[in-house]
């Protein structure tokens, strides 16, 4: 069966704008973690927000949480962020604190 677009939906898809990623490598390319995951390569983008000084994981807070799939202790954040454990631990409890105000965990105490 052959699948067309309505001459709308077409005629937006060729107008919008390409991102850098898209315009570098194409729009059918894998992610950059994905190649990294896959080459084993370490990434050199130190612009990029998900880019992280720690080797081990390639540079890539991204294959770092693909990799580590139930997550890491505060320690092994802070060895990866190149932070002391206790600045870790504060930046913790101020981000439940904001989400303890925002009512996030009202749906979860205890009756």
């Amino acid at each position: 069966m052959f699948y067309r677009k309505d001459s709308k939906k077409q005629a937006e898809d060729n107008s919008k704008e390409l991102t850098e990623n898209e315009v570098r490598y194409g729009t059918d390319t894998p992610s950059c973690y994905e190649v990294h995951e896959k080459w084993r390569v370490e990434c050199d983008k130190t612009s990029c927000r998900n880019w992280m000084n720690f080797q081990e994981d390639l540079n890539c807070s991204v294959v770092c949480a693909r990799k580590e799939s139930a997550g890491l202790s505060l320690r092994e954040v802070a060895d990866r962020m190149g932070v002391s454990f206790p600045r870790i631990s504060q930046i913790e409890h101020s981000a439940f604190k904001k989400l303890e105000d925002l009512g996030v965990f009202e749906d979860f105490e205890e009756e």
